[in-house]
Order: structure tokens, then sequence, then C-alpha cells
């Protein structure tokens, strides 16, 4: 237990913003960290990747992939609970950024341009082969996290935010994987409650939903996925119609 809380405690830190204002140096470094990062992430150097990641997070807080980069890090090395607080402080970040009215903050325009910048490299380096995406999902997942960062530069601050369906989804996996499974479940919905048609989020759900006994609803969430266009693994159903068979 003593393990679990100081785990939370380091990564609560990170996630929590400064009390000075990153510079324009603390950006230029915090990106070179972040760039090494996502480079070791890729080549599955799990220490070095999550040195970067911290560095970056320590430098600029309101850099959101830096978190984002330290949560796939602890999913990677089975960390789960430093994984919830690491996507925590991604959703933290982003919801502050799009708080924030960055049309008169130069830095913070900055901040999100290379972030940008950053993605469409990683994408990039994807499609021509050069890299490989650790998941199947990972260019769906790039555009997606390309797509909304694009919408801060339009974003009216006085306008309600929603949390992204990138970040509800790392989340809810990292819940799912530390065995708190309300948790996982209320991430998923509201992955769903932003993208219905999204099915990994429906799948993901149906799961949850099958552990836990309701296997009606299970099928539902199954179904659902299938009607989005995401391709449903034949275990799943299997294991549904086996569990739904023993009640």
């Amino acid at each position: 237990m003593r393990a679990l809380l100081t785990t939370i405690a380091i990564a609560s830190t990170l996630a929590a913003p400064a009390a000075a204002q990153p510079t324009v140096k603390d950006h230029i470094d915090a990106m070179r960290h972040l760039r090494l990062g996502q480079e070791n992430l890729r080549a599955e150097k799990w220490d070095l990747a999550e040195r970067e990641f911290r560095a970056a997070v320590e430098l600029e807080p309101p850099l959101e992939m830096a978190h984002y980069g330290l949560g796939q890090v602890y999913m990677a090395t089975k960390r789960y609970p430093a994984a919830v607080q690491a996507y925590t402080g991604c959703r933290a970040a982003y919801l502050r950024n799009m708080a924030r009215d960055i049309h008169n903050d130069l830095l913070a325009q900055r901040r999100l341009e290379d972030q940008i910048q950053a993605l469409e490299d990683e994408r990039t380096a994807i499609t021509t082969g050069r890299v490989t995406p650790m998941l199947s999902s990972g260019l769906m997942e790039l555009d997606r996290r390309i797509h909304d960062l694009r919408t801060q530069r339009f974003h009216d601050e006085r306008t309600a935010v929603e949390v992204p369906t990138w970040i509800s989804l790392a989340l809810g996996s990292a819940y799912f994987r530390a065995g708190a499974m309300a948790d996982a479940e209320r991430e998923y919905r509201a992955a769903i409650g932003v993208d219905p048609k999204l099915g990994e989020a429906h799948n993901n759900l149906a799961v949850v939903f099958m552990l836990t006994g309701r296997f009606a609803d299970a099928e539902q969430e199954i179904k659902a996925a299938e009607k989005s266009g995401f391709r449903v693994n034949p275990q799943l159903k299997e294991d549904l119609k086996k569990a739904a068979a023993r009640r």
C-alpha cells in the first residue's frame, strides 16, 4: 500500500501546474525531451522514455502530450495506478489549455503548434513504414489527437469543453487494468458521449459489462461496436456466451 501511495504521490506532483509560467526556453527544452521520449517509447526503451517525458512535464506542465507519453510508458510497464495519474494529468492540462484564450498568448500558440507538428511527424513515420505503431489503432488514435489539438486554435474559452475521446479511452483502460471497473465504465461512457460511433469504446464497455455480470448490456455494446465498423474479437463473443450460460 505504501508503494502504491508513493507512486500516486509522485505522479500527482507531475500533474500539478507549476508555480511559475514556463518560458520560451522551457518550452524549447520540453519539446526536445518530448520528442526524445516519443523515440524511446517507439523503441520500447521504457526507462529512457519515462525520464524524457518526466523532464518535459517538469519543464512545461501544460504540455499534454508529455503527460500522455508518461501514461503510455506506465501502461506498457504495467504500472497502472501511475498510468491513471498520468492520464488524469493529461486531461487536466488539456482542459486548462482549452480554458485559456491562446489568441493573445504566443507561447501557448507555439506549444500547440509544436505538439501538432510532433504528432504529424510521428504519423508520417508510421505511414512511411519507418516505425511500427504500438497498437493496431495507432493511426486512428494519432488522427484523433491531432484533430483535437487543432480544435484549440479556434476554441472560444467561454464555451463548454469536452474531454477528447482519446484521453477518456486511455484513462478507462488504465482504470480497467487497475481493477477499478466502475471508473473504467465511467470513462468509456464519457468517450461514447462525445462520439457515439466510437467502436473501441463500445467494445471496451462490453468487456466491463461482461465481467460485472451485465450480459445483456454487454451484448448490446458488442452490437454497437460492430455497427460502427469496429472488428470485435470473436473470443469476446464466445466468452460472453459462456459467461451468460453459467448464470
